[in-house]
């Protein structure tokens, strides 16, 4: 800013008024006794006030109150100091009534008893730098009234300012403040950490989230978390400033959410276990069913022709006993015993007629029985007919026995025949009871560890023996098992499961009657050896909207009661677990279930990732 130290010789008079007129700063000449001689510059462009009326009145009636004793001892010492030059600062009064800020440089001229002096308007920057003063004063009045906890840190690790917030939270007084550095206040296993960050702020980084813990002055810690930035000036660092907050409560209650959220999980994981369970117990439950059938028929099989075979072999014995008291000839003996020998042979021909030709062979045989007066031997005529012997048959039996023992070895022979066929039925019923245990055992894999090599083809036979009793009777079962398909590595009983799912789901889909197909064959995924294996139903299908979310738990199509929405989610986990994967196409009238497994079993771990 320009100034003007008038001297008595410093210019001519005329030139000096030429460069004050010319200059934005005022000037004048006062006497000593404070009226104004001269004025010279925009006096009334920038106070209002024209030369007539500043003469009118002393210098010290225009200046503010509050700063008039000053400027009158500056002027004083102006005075008292001869030719020494004096600088001064003070608010002039404006003619509107403002004021104006004024810096004025001054110099006493004793012998003309008076005073020349410039002056350079300083309002502009006094308003700004009141402008900085209250905008700095309201960001400390908000930094002492914020609850976050505020600290600015000189490079020594001492700090150079703190808030209320902080000395309230951590318990020092403003005394014990220029005796603590940073490490002081923050835990030990946190100071590797500052020393890091402080590095990093130092490099000019700043940081958005910082956690640590704070230790206060009565050993109490704390969680706080904020940011961090560094201070610069002209590139070189002077501290760093962090804003925090006590974060206890949230810490506390994500503890807590945390807790819940772990005993909420295992709640749901106990209570989903209990389902599947639950579930695995349902399907053991309709096979138990299913096998209790089945065991069912040949077990009262064997149950009545043990029964009976007790009556027909009394009855042999006794027709036997009878011709052995009645002292039968050789040939008759002969006779009968290859009649026996014949009676122990698969049925015969006669078995196989028509029912029309069959029933016309019995009355044959009847007729011909009552033609010889043997009608306490009509019960016979069925066994004969299995026998293959009709009338002419009969013939030469009666050209061999005599009349007396005729009868007798007619009732000895269809006796023989009958206990046979008991025995024959209960051997029949005894191997169907055999093979349903044996599949029973196979498909639970009981006394097996748990993986083993797996025949697809067996496991599938096994279940469809499992569910003989619900799809046996209207449903046709088409096995297209491919060839070259090899044996797989897998949790054997678990897979039998998924088979019974997915055969039991499509009978279901298929109301008892259709055509189920099931096809299998070697096939690689992803460069993996693995099976494929097809499970198709011609039932209704599955509709567009539901077919997305068949494996989904506690999703089901069918009617309330009917189904957990649990059996294809647990299918489809069990895949997964097993390394392999599942999917579904449906439309009306066609939908397969598609099952890819690889021929190796992944490990555990790897198994794991892929469970939903």
């Amino acid at each position: 800013m320009p100034h003007f130290a008038l001297g008595v010789d410093a210019w001519p008079q005329s030139v000096a008024a030429r460069l004050l007129d010319l200059s934005a700063d005022i000037a004048c000449v006062a006497g000593f006794d404070g009226h104004f001689r001269e004025t010279t510059g925009p006096w009334e462009a920038l106070l209002g006030w024209t030369g007539e009326e500043l003469r009118t009145r002393p210098l010290i009636d225009f200046v503010h109150p509050d700063d008039a004793p000053a400027t009158q001892a500056q002027l004083d010492a102006a005075r008292e100091a001869g030719a020494a030059v004096v600088r001064f600062q003070n608010r002039f009064l404006a003619r509107d009534g403002s004021t104006r800020w004024l810096i004025w440089t001054a110099v006493a001229v004793p012998e003309e008893q008076a005073y020349r002096a410039v002056a350079h308007d300083l309002t502009a920057r006094h308003a700004a730098e009141e402008s900085v003063r209250e905008s700095e004063q309201r960001y400390l009045d908000m930094i002492e009234s914020s609850h976050d906890i505020v600290q600015s840190i000189l490079p020594d690790g001492h700090f150079q300012f703190v808030n209320r917030a902080w000395h309230k939270a951590l318990g020092y007084t403003p005394e014990e403040l220029a005796g603590l550095t940073l490490f002081d206040v923050v835990a030990e296993a946190d100071h590797d950490h500052c020393t890091v960050l402080i590095g990093q702020i130092m490099s000019g980084k700043s940081f958005d989230r910082v956690e640590v813990t704070f230790v206060a002055k009565d050993g109490r810690t704390f969680p706080v978390e904020g940011n961090a930035t560094g201070r610069f000036r002209e590139g070189e660092y002077l501290g760093t400033h962090t804003f925090f907050r006590d974060v206890s409560d949230r810490k506390q209650a994500e503890a807590l959410a945390a807790a819940y959220r772990r005993e909420l999980e295992d709640e749901v994981a106990e209570r989903s276990a209990a389902l599947v369970q639950s579930e695995k117990l349902a399907t053991l439950g309709r096979l138990s069913a299913g096998m209790a059938h089945e065991l069912n028929n040949p077990a009262a099989a064997a149950r009545r022709g043990a029964a009976l075979l007790e009556s027909a072999f009394s009855k042999t014995c006794t027709a036997l006993l009878s011709l052995a008291r009645a002292a039968q000839s050789p040939d008759e003996a002969d006779q009968l015993a290859e009649l026996i020998d014949r009676a122990a042979e698969p049925v015969r021909d006669g078995s196989r007629l028509d029912p029309l030709g069959r029933g016309d062979l019995e009355s044959d045989v009847e007729d011909w029985l009552e033609t010889h007066g043997l009608n306490e031997c009509w019960d016979a005529a069925d066994s004969l007919v299995d026998l293959g012997m009709g009338p002419d048959a009969l013939d030469a039996l009666a050209a061999t026995f005599t009349p007396n023992h005729l009868g007798t070895a007619i009732s000895a022979l269809s006796e023989a025949h009958t206990a046979y066929g008991l025995i024959a039925q209960i051997g029949h019923g005894s191997e169907r009871i055999s093979a349903i245990v044996a599949a029973l055992k196979d498909y639970s894999y009981m006394d097996r560890a748990p993986v083993q090599d797996v025949d697809i083809h067996s496991g599938i036979d096994g279940t469809l023996i499992m569910l003989a009793s619900k799809i046996k009777l209207g449903i046709d079962v088409v096995r297209d098992y491919g060839t070259g398909v090899p044996r797989i590595e897998t949790l054997g009983s678990e897979l039998n499961q998924v088979w019974t799912n997915l055969i039991d789901n499509a009978a279901d889909a298929m109301d008892g009657t259709g055509r189920l197909t099931i096809r299998t064959r070697a096939a690689s995924d992803a460069g993996v050896a693995g099976v494929c294996v097809e499970i198709e139903d011609d039932g209704g299908g599955i509709p567009p909207e539901a077919v997305g979310k068949v494996f989904e738990p506690f999703f089901t199509t069918k009617p309330p009661g009917q189904g957990t929405g649990l059996g294809l989610n647990i299918v489809f986990n069990m895949i997964r677990g097993m390394g392999g994967h599942i999917d579904v196409v449906s439309r009306p009238g066609c939908t397969v279930f598609r099952v890819w497994l690889p021929v190796r079993r992944p490990d555990a771990s790897v198994a794991a990732e892929g469970e939903p």
